[in-house]
């Protein structure tokens, strides 16, 4: 004998929750005791259900002993602690650790095959969870789904492919779990098998409500209650409508038509009666008793109650203007937040509406969740996002993650620093940084290099010469800390290094794991984040560092308990954990009592609430587009559903299997439909109509419907620019009046004029207290302009003073001229780059500085300096071994490091070779012969001290640094300086009268001063760039071995300026092959000599020089007076050549020409003459100026 039963039909607001719940209050009110009474909802149902029902009690001064409500787990639970057959559950972190080991087993026996490459991705073990639940609640056994693809036909073979294995791989986790472990879909089958055993069910009433489907395994549940309980009614979503005789008629398009909205319910009704028809053959009729509800209870005003009626089906048009429903168009989707935001508030402060009377409803959660929960904490709106939060990017899931990996994979650089940064290890995030960069400087790699016992003592070599450099002392305490912090952050790693290599199982690799958890503190530091976050206010953030630690002990038990005595490698262990972590997920609980609730349209509790607002919609997303996911695709199911039907009609059993995309598609209308249909008084719908990277977005087809439906409808339309609004969704939150405000008054500023509105907003804002800090920063926004750009005289020479010195390189008072603040950023803040570890352009130039130094020094000594006596074969030689011997003093041996480094270095050679050749066939030309290398001025050890530069109020200037070379002619008293050069090279007169060029000046100075003390007074005869370059030659032509030496000479020609002496210059370079300046026939200058200023007299090297010193002190008295103006040099206004182009202060300073107060300092050429005269009037030299234009003008 089975239950009676009887169906509860009705749309959507038509109270069908609420009949079960009264007619379950009236059988209580009438008879409080008795068989049980059962109301069964989807699991998310349940909690509201129950605290309704309760309310409904408690107005009657009752309580009910004969209620229960139930979802089907927890239905499942009081039946099996009944009748006893329950077996501990697996969670689905424990399906797809079981499924990922039984994926190892068949890879290492290669027996995959259509399963061989997907099983070695990420999240697989997901894809075949969810296959096996499907066929699970399907009631679809591997034999018959075996049988299935034996009946798919030929061309099937991927598909037949994916059903064995799949059946493999059921079969094999059935026997795994057989005895020992149930999993949500074998507890429904336990429970219908138990239901008739059940006391509980024996007269039972029976509501279940809230489902639109069943499927397989929930009918044959379903089954077991007809056949135990006394009565059962069933709601289903659907049309009917009432005829005289009191029948309902429900064969109504919208229910029969395959696309009709209530189509599903009305196959699930049509199931059900053919199910109960198989149960008693015998009982006449096919459908059951149908009730039918008709009046919208849940839609407070007539516009959501039109809509309801019209919006999913024939549309028909309100000629009234809708209440208690606004459409809004926003620009982008954070100003649709933003609007949402502020007219919660208003709902809130205005209308009397509580937090818990509002919800929230996304179709597509990722398209909001990066933005939603700024914008409502800017606004103050409590919220709970209604679903389970993945934990995957807590801290704790990654700190197992990347600390597994650093093991495996060899404590790379990556992993220790994701591991360090997770803030479970005792080094806060400063350490953390000043690790890693040292880390990056040198290269560090390796299990070997973090483990080492012997210090961390790298430090950068500023000389490549064989000998050892002292360390100073802040090196030294640098070094410490260094090592310090090392020591501190591989303590915990260590350990845990060194007991999962000594793991010899599952078990002690988890023990392991949790031991290194321990070692760290984990628990404490949870406990603290979580007291923080309450603190703040972060309740959900709070609740998921409290859950957090329980569910992964849970995991690790699991993980002990599936494959706990298994010898895993640890590649495997750890594909086993990430795969583990990802299924970890947590389940929230509201934080508090008064809060907005976000969900999704695909399940919520919201049915009934007061407001609803609807966020994205749409195109593309409402209804959203629906896309093949899972194992099987919609091709694949269609086959095997034709397999399935031809099976029942050889006299099989009836079963069936998803549609998948097209049930899915069909389904997706009447979610929304249901979600548009859970406000009882109020609904907002926008959409946006660009998304955060500004690709345009389309309302959805729904939004065009809702306008047919109530043509007086309002569009809201919150344009990205909000100056032309004076709307108070405004003034909602002190953040965005302010944002507002600030709006309306850069528009003030730009067109002269400000809306009333925005005026006495301007007088309240002042006068409020909370915002005046906020508004002082939008004032100061509105007007922008270029910082004063000056320190205290006093504060700028306490940070560039040494005593009463100003100690610096001429390369630091170059850089003043180019931009005052970027020498303040890199000398003042010693702002830097962080260093890395590689192979840069200046370590290129350091090495062929050594190598040419050290190949000087070794001329000096075996060839008494004569360049041009080493025999050619013999140079390359000296070369490779030169370069051998440097390289690995070169930032901790990098040349060594890589492979692609490695030919680099023989590159190197080459260059070296060529300009070693170059130099000795230019020695063999000149009169000149080098007698210092790197020859060091100003600092404490150095041979050359040039007098400190006054400066006024007692302050000097001191200067420092290293010529590269200094070369004296044989017999007359003349002396060059040569500067190496990897890069281009040139130097300009304009380049000298603006400061921006005067290193070369400067080492004649020391030049003059170092030979001086040898009593070897001599004159400047030249200062010359040499070419550190291995030269390419484009041509169009094949080219000769002459040719092309003859053209790498030239590209090889030293710039800079020499004296302009015939004699001179033969003595430079007899041929004038090496350096620029060119004769004529007549052996005097030719013109392109002259106009490229190659050539200087005796005078203008005077003046120059003296210039030098005038210049210097300026720049030493800019800097103590506290000048950081940001004023960088413009050289060429058409090419845009400034000191910005390569600076790496751009970001920081932030110049801009349409700021006022921002702007250049043009330094751009002109004539020479006159720049002369200038640099003579300044240094109070007019007599060098008249005697330069007064004498030879071959040089000019």
């Amino acid at each position: 004998m089975t239950a009676t039963l009887d169906f509860i039909i009705g749309r959507a607001g038509t109270g069908k929750t609420h009949a079960c719940l009264t007619a379950m209050q009236q059988e209580m009110t009438e008879r409080p005791l008795g068989p049980a009474l059962i109301l069964l909802l989807p699991e998310h149902m349940t909690y509201k259900a129950e605290r309704e029902l309760a309310t409904m009690m408690k107005e009657h001064g009752q309580g009910f002993f004969r209620a229960y409500v139930f979802g089907f787990r927890r239905f499942a639970r009081q039946i099996l602690l009944e009748t006893g057959g329950d077996l501990p559950r697996i969670s689905d972190v424990g399906r797809r650790l079981l499924l990922q080991k039984l994926l190892l087993q068949h890879q290492k026996a290669k027996n995959l095959t259509v399963f061989a490459r997907a099983a070695r991705q990420r999240g697989f073990t997901e894809t075949l969870s969810d296959a096996i639940k499907e066929i699970k609640s399907y009631r679809l056994t591997t034999d018959k789904l075996r049988q299935a693809a034996e009946m798919v036909g030929t061309g099937q073979e991927r598909l037949s492919g994916k059903v064995r294995e799949l059946s493999t791989l059921a079969d094999e986790f059935a026997a795994a779990m057989d005895g020992r472990k149930s999993d949500a879909e074998d507890l429904m089958n336990i429970l219908a098998d138990k239901i008739p055993e059940a006391e509980l069910m024996q007269g039972a009433e029976v509501w279940m409500d809230g489902f639109v489907f069943f499927n397989p395994q929930e009918m044959n549940v379903l089954a077991a209650i007809l056949a135990s309980a006394a009565k059962v009614h069933i709601t289903l979503p659907m049309m009917g409508e009432q005829l005289p005789d009191g029948q309902v008629n429900f064969q109504l398009t919208e229910n029969t038509s395959e696309t009709g909205l209530f189509n599903r319910p009305y196959r699930t009704m049509e199931n059900i009666c053919r199910m109960l028809q198989a149960m008693e053959p015998e009982k006449a009729g096919f459908w059951q008793p149908v009730k039918l509800l008709t009046e919208n209870y849940r839609a407070k005003n007539p516009a959501l109650g039109w809509m309801e009626a019209h919006l999913f089906g024939q549309v028909a048009a309100c000629g009234e203007v809708p209440q208690g429903l606004r459409l809004v168009e926003a620009a982008n989707r954070r100003i649709e937040l933003e609007t949402a935001a502020a007219d919660i508030l208003r709902l809130v402060r205005e209308e009397g509406y509580r937090y818990r009377e509002i919800g929230v409803l996304i179709r597509n959660a990722e398209d909001y969740d990066g933005v939603l929960p700024l914008v409502f904490q800017d606004y103050g709106i409590p919220f709970f996002a209604d679903g389970k939060r993945q934990s995957i990017h807590h801290p704790l899931a990654e700190l197992l993650r990347s600390g597994l990996e650093v093991v495996q994979k060899g404590w790379n650089y990556e992993n220790i620093f994701r591991c360090l940064r997770t803030g479970f290890f005792p080094l806060v995030r400063d350490d953390v940084d000043k690790l890693e960069n040292y880390v990056l400087e040198f290269g560090l790699r390796g299990r070997k290099r973090w483990l080492q016992e012997a210090d961390w003592n790298w430090h950068r070599r500023y000389s490549l010469d064989g000998e050892e450099e002292d360390t100073d002392e802040e090196t030294k305490a640098h070094l410490a800390q260094i090592d310090g912090l090392r020591r501190q952050a591989v303590e915990a790693l260590a350990g845990f290094d060194q007991s999962i290599r000594q793991a010899e199982d599952v078990t002690g690799q988890v023990t392991a794991l949790y031991d290194f958890l321990l070692a760290l503190e984990v628990p404490a530091h949870l406990a603290k984040w979580q007291e923080v976050a309450e603190a703040e206010g972060r309740l959900a953030d709070a609740a998921e560092h409290k859950q957090i630690w329980a569910d992964i002990m849970e995991f690790f038990d699991q993980l002990v308990e599936i494959s706990g005595g298994e010898k895993m490698s640890l590649s495997d262990f750890a594909a086993v954990l990430g795969d583990g972590l990802d299924a970890v997920s947590l389940s929230l609980i509201p934080p508090g009592l008064d809060y907005v609730t976000v969900a999704s349209f695909d399940q919520n509790s919201l049915a009934g609430t007061r407001a609803i607002y609807i966020l994205g919609a749409n195109a593309g997303t409402m209804p959203r587009r629906i896309g093949e996911t899972g194992m099987f695709t919609d091709a694949d199911r269609l086959h095997l559903a034709e397999a399935l039907e031809e099976m029942k009609a050889e006299g099989g059993e009836a079963l069936s299997i998803s549609r998948g995309g097209q049930e899915r598609s069909f389904g997706e209308r009447f979610l929304l439909y249901r979600g548009f249909n859970e406000s009882r008084e109020y609904l907002w719908v926008s959409y946006a109509l660009a998304d955060a990277e500004g690709s345009g977005l389309q309302p959805a087809p729904l939004v065009g419907k809702l306008k047919q439906c109530f043509p007086k409808l309002k569009l809201l339309s919150i344009p990205l620019e909000t100056l032309g609004r004076h709307d108070m969704l405004q003034l909602a939150a002190a953040g965005p009046a302010v944002s507002g405000l600030s709006n309306a008054l850069r528009g003030q500023r730009d067109e002269g004029k400000m809306d009333a509105f925005w005026q006495d907003v301007y007088n309240w804002a002042l006068k409020e207290p909370e915002l005046q800090r906020p508004m002082k920063l939008a004032l100061a926004g509105l007007s922008p302009k270029a910082p004063v750009g000056e320190l205290p005289a006093e504060l700028a020479q306490a940070i560039f003073l040494r005593g009463k010195f100003l100690r610096g390189s001429v390369t630091q008072f170059e850089q003043f001229r180019r931009c005052p603040f970027a020498h303040f950023a890199s000398y003042g803040l010693k702002l830097q780059e962080r260093h890395t570890y590689e192979f840069r352009q200046m370590d290129l130039g350091q090495l062929l500085h050594e190598v040419i130094r050290e190949y000087g020094e070794m001329v000096a000594k075996d060839y008494d300096h004569r360049w041009q006596d080493v025999p050619e074969e013999k140079r390359g030689q000296i070369c490779h071994d030169l370069v051998e011997a440097i390289a690995p003093r070169l930032q901790s041996e990098i040349l060594l490091s890589r492979p692609d480094y490695r030919h680099y270095k023989r590159r190197m050679e080459a260059t070296a070779l060529q300009a070693v050749n170059h130099l000795s066939a230019w020695a063999a030309m000149s009169e000149f012969q080098p007698a210092y290398f790197e020859e060091g001025f100003g600092h404490a050890f150095d041979r050359v001290q040039l007098t400190p530069l006054p400066l006024g109020n007692g302050f000097s200037l001191s200067l420092k640094g290293q010529i590269d070379r200094l070369d004296v002619h044989q017999e007359n008293p003349y002396f060059l300086i040569l500067d190496y050069k990897t890069g281009q090279a040139a130097i300009n007169l304009f380049e000298v009268y603006y400061g921006l060029k005067l290193q070369l000046l400067v080492y004649v100075l020391v030049g003059q001063e170092l030979l001086k003390q040898q009593d070897k007074e001599r004159l400047p005869a030249g200062i010359l760039y040499a070419l550190l370059h291995n030269p390419t030659i484009a041509t169009d032509k094949r080219m000769s071995t002459e040719e092309m030496q003859a053209a790498i000479k030239k590209k090889l020609t030293m710039p800079g300026w020499v004296l302009a002496d015939m004699d001179v210059l033969r003595s430079i370079d007899a041929q004038l092959e090496h350096i620029k300046p060119q004769t004529k026939k007549d052996g005097k200058l030719d013109a392109k000599t002259i106009s490229g200023h190659y050539v200087r007299t005796q005078q203008e090297f005077e003046l120059l020089l003296g210039y030098v010193d005038y210049i210097l002190k300026d720049t030493g008295r800019e800097i103590l007076s506290g000048n950081i103006r940001i004023s960088p040099c413009r050289y060429d206004k058409k090419a845009e050549r400034t000191a910005c182009t390569y600076c790496n202060y751009r970001m920081l300073c932030g110049f801009d020409t349409d700021i006022e107060g921002f702007a250049y300092n043009e330094v751009g050429n002109f004539d020479e003459e006159e720049m002369e005269r200038r640099m003579a009037e300044k240094i109070g030299r007019e007599d060098l100026a008249h005697a330069i234009y007064q004498g030879p003008t071959e040089s000019h």
